[in-house]
């Protein structure tokens, strides 16, 4: 079990970055930083939330006691809102490291009192325009590099990726940058997700060695859980098996699948406008990556509970160990949704967690 230490005065720090950008060339310039503490200023602070998440926009919210419009006023005009750009520090410590979050505000509320501050990660910067247009010669992975850097992304690709075979053209049809890049994911099995500046491509994930382990009703307090267990492949939703049909050496036909279930549906895609040859095992690959995107959990848990472990950051991905809530749900899971929260003199942490039945 982690060591518990019992923190009693959690901070949280907001830096708010101000560019200046050059109306002619639209590169920046410049850029100014004011930065809010909680430990300096505890009345400013009502709450602070993180939800990291994958393939769906990741947010942090900063609820502000605000009664005078002093902040709002700064971030806004009589008619507009600027584009600023978030860092989210959260932690114990005078030294708080990497920001939990960063991201470009999106959203401003105000009512008697408070302001509320929604800001969207990074990645809300491919969700601004639609756009059309075709992607010659290039595979998946290109796809996603390429929507990443016009997007003024870094992109991270699967440390081991499977090899794929280049498109004769991919069309991007009046589609956002983010809506194309999932559906490229989606082809090539994979999921994706920002953080900071950074466009990840990852393949569905695998149980590890727990980053934490909860134990319930001891020092992890669990302040309120829920789990559920079914049957896995219970359900129409789960692919049986996935099986991509393409044309190799001379127009012959081939076809790539994935390992074979016992109950669920059987799903076919058939590759075309792919540049050169196609192998079966390149099939076979791309089959066997999309069935595993598309499999059922066996088990799914959510936790809340008070965050009190300073040396420690969860991301979705990320496994941790459940200890005392029975023997049938006691067990490693992974990470699908992290949530951080931060109030007067508390911090708590929410988990959504999953697990397969078999192999994690």
């Amino acid at each position: 079990m982690t060591d518990v230490i019992f923190p009693s005065n959690p901070r949280a720090t907001i830096e708010v970055v101000r560019e200046t950008v050059d109306k002619r060339t639209k590169k920046k310039t410049s850029e100014s930083v004011i930065t809010y503490d909680s430990w300096d200023a505890p009345r400013l602070f009502k709450s602070v939330e993180v939800e990291l998440t994958t393939n769906a926009q990741s947010q942090a919210v900063w609820k502000i006691f605000d009664p005078k419009f002093k902040v709002i006023n700064f971030f806004t005009s009589n008619n507009a809102v600027e584009t600023f750009v978030f860092r989210v520090f959260l932690g114990f410590k005078q030294d708080l490291g990497e920001p939990v979050f960063k991201g470009i505000l999106a959203n401003v509320e105000r009512d008697q009192m408070d302001t509320t501050f929604t800001i969207f990660d990074m990645g809300f910067k491919m969700k601004q325009f639609k756009k059309a247009g075709y992607h010659n010669k290039k595979n998946d992975l290109d796809i996603l590099k390429l929507l990443a850097e016009r997007n003024e992304l870094l992109f991270s690709p699967p440390d081991k990726p499977k090899k794929l075979e280049p498109y004769r053209a991919v069309m991007q049809d009046e589609q956002t940058d983010w809506e194309h890049a999932l559906e490229r994911a989606r082809e090539a099995g994979l999921v994706l997700f920002v953080r900071q500046d950074t466009l990840f491509a990852r393949y569905p994930a695998q149980l590890a060695k727990p980053k934490l382990i909860l134990q319930n009703r001891k020092a992890d307090l669990f302040s309120d859980f829920e789990f559920v267990f079914q049957t896995p492949e219970n359900q129409d939703v789960r692919p049986r098996i996935v099986k991509f049909r393409g044309r190799g050496k001379g127009g012959k036909r081939l076809e790539g699948k994935s390992n074979v279930n016992d109950k669920g549906t059987e799903l076919i895609s058939i590759k075309r406008g792919v540049a050169g040859r196609v192998s079966k095992s390149k099939l076979s690959a791309r089959a066997q990556a999309q069935k595993d995107l598309e499999r059922e959990h066996a088990f799914e848990g959510r936790l809340t509970l008070p965050f009190i472990y300073p040396d420690v950051r969860l991301d979705v991905r990320d496994t941790v160990g459940i200890e005392n809530i029975g023997n049938l749900f006691s067990q490693p899971y992974l990470c699908d949704t992290v949530k951080y929260t931060f109030g007067a003199g508390q911090m708590e942490l929410s988990l959504e967690l999953y697990r397969d039945f078999v192999g994690g």
